[in-house]
């Protein structure tokens, strides 16, 4: 017996010790912990840049804090490029599917976001001019026979009129396909949380928030896409053999087709893949797209100033009489038009987001001499590059001239100092769709009209969350023309 009590006794003291050495290092991580900050909630929703950057100030580099119900690290600006571009540590991929409510879904389809990057590279960015006139002027014509426009609404439409082109082609182009594929938008937008900080119950309860939300969008728009889209796909996809190298796409649903084709022929699984990769860059698009678009058309309404160098890039793209754009070479117009990038740049610099993208630490990860648990979200406030002094003189202060001349920078190019986009291999793949869908909308509206608010003024509606939710104003459009 005296073998065997030696073997319980040896088992036993390498269990102490292993539990011991977890809780020496539980223990270490606990004392090596990122300070906790007690913000007030109030003070999160409707100050965020004043409580984060106070916090940050006092307790900085790196500060953990707890919003709706969960601790999030935040910070500041030395850490920024080494949060956003250490891909291995902190993941665009799990933060996307926590901050979006999507783990359900995307921890069964880890593929999902690599999918939706290959799919903007190589189905959408090749195709961008193809679409580029064709929609926002038409657009730009029906907006200017009202005196005022809800601007929200009228980029949302303009932009889902423009990707259902673009991903499915010109036979798809109706009203109730518009309205289904910006319904479904503006609702994937309410269920990923982004209106969530508007609701009181969504603030206290958010888990419940998420599931009711869940359900009820599940139910409506996201349905009425599969119900009323889908049957038109299905035909078409199944209407042929999609067998690869024979033709060039003309459309996302035909790369995505050929693609995923087995044998030539789409089956079910297939069909539903492509369905939900659809209405993923869809959401991102669309809404996402049309929020900046709002930004910078008030910010251009609030500074005519501009508004004569920006016709004078299109002066030689309009028809004298029509005032109609030129679409004949839209494509390399629009990639010179240096100011009114210099004019969006600045209004994506300006307009105070706060934490507008984030990571997901994957492991235990020492960093600004902090540890930072694994499984949390991570975010860089973003004022504190976007309005940095050392990096942008004078940084409160809106003048476009500093991306001008020998220092012109366009809208897309991120930097450690420029974040809009992002930063590093996660950068925002759809930034130059996005930054081409801007720009044509502002055009379609200068060269026909001159923007104003009514009452020069607007309403943030939500400080926490400028990247998404647009600002509130009553946009008045007097006529304008060349001659």
């Amino acid at each position: 017996m005296a073998p065997h009590i030696g073997l319980y006794a040896a088992a036993s003291l390498g269990l102490v010790f292993v539990s011991g050495t977890a809780y020496l290092n539980r223990q270490k991580r606990r004392e090596n912990h990122p300070p906790i900050v007690d913000i007030p909630t109030w003070e999160i929703f409707n100050n965020p840049r004043e409580a984060y950057e106070k916090a940050l100030k006092d307790h900085g580099p790196v500060i953990a804090v707890r919003r709706k119900g969960f601790l999030e690290f935040i910070v500041d600006e030395t850490l920024i490029q080494t949060v956003l571009t250490s891909d291995q540590t902190f993941s665009f991929e799990q933060a996307m599917a926590t901050i979006l409510n999507l783990r359900p879904f995307v921890s069964l389809f880890w593929s999902f976001f690599r999918e939706i990057d290959d799919l903007v590279q190589n189905g959408i960015n090749p195709r961008i001019s193809n679409i580029l006139e064709r929609i926002f002027v038409r657009s730009a014509q029906s907006s200017l026979e009202h005196g005022t426009i809800d601007m929200f609404e009228h980029a949302h439409a303009s932009i889902a009129e423009a990707m259902i082109i673009l991903i499915f082609g010109e036979g798809y182009v109706d009203e109730r396909n518009i309205q289904v594929v910006t319904d479904a938008a503006r609702d994937i937008a309410g269920l990923t949380g982004m209106y969530q900080n508007s609701s009181a119950f969504g603030r206290r309860f958010p888990t419940i928030w998420s599931i009711l939300t869940w359900i009820k969008v599940i139910f409506t728009s996201i349905l009425a896409f599969f119900r009323v889209i889908g049957p038109q796909v299905w035909r078409q996809v199944r209407s042929r053999k999609w067998i690869a190298e024979e033709e060039k796409p003309t459309n996302v649903l035909e790369y995505l087709s050929y693609k995923h084709a087995k044998g030539g022929n789409i089956g079910p699984g297939a069909f539903l893949w492509i369905m939900s990769m659809l209405l993923g860059i869809i959401f991102a698009s669309v809404h996402q797209t049309a929020s900046v678009v709002v930004w910078v058309v008030f910010e251009l309404a609030l500074r005519p100033e501009y508004l004569k160098a920006l016709r004078e890039e299109i002066h030689n793209n309009i028809d004298p009489v029509t005032n109609d754009l030129d679409s004949s070479n839209i494509g390399e117009v629009i990639q010179r038009a240096v100011w009114l990038d210099s004019f969006i740049r600045e209004v994506l610099r300006t307009k105070g987001d706060t934490l507008s993208t984030c990571r997901f630490t994957t492991s235990d990860i020492p960093l600004g001499g902090y540890t930072i648990p694994k499984g949390h979200l991570v975010f860089p406030l973003a004022t504190l590059v976007h309005l940095n002094p050392v990096h942008h003189p004078d940084p409160t202060v809106f003048r476009p001239e500093r991306w001008h001349g020998s220092n012109a920078r366009p809208a897309v190019m991120s930097s450690p100092n420029y974040i809009p986009f992002g930063l590093g291999r996660w950068s925002c793949p759809g930034k130059v769709l996005a930054v081409s869908e801007i720009k044509m909308i502002v055009w379609s509206m200068i060269v026909k009209s001159t923007p104003r608010l009514d009452g020069n003024k607007y309403n943030i509606v939500d400080p926490l969350n400028i990247t998404s939710v647009p600002p509130d104003g009553q946009l008045i459009l007097e006529p304008f023309s060349f001659q």
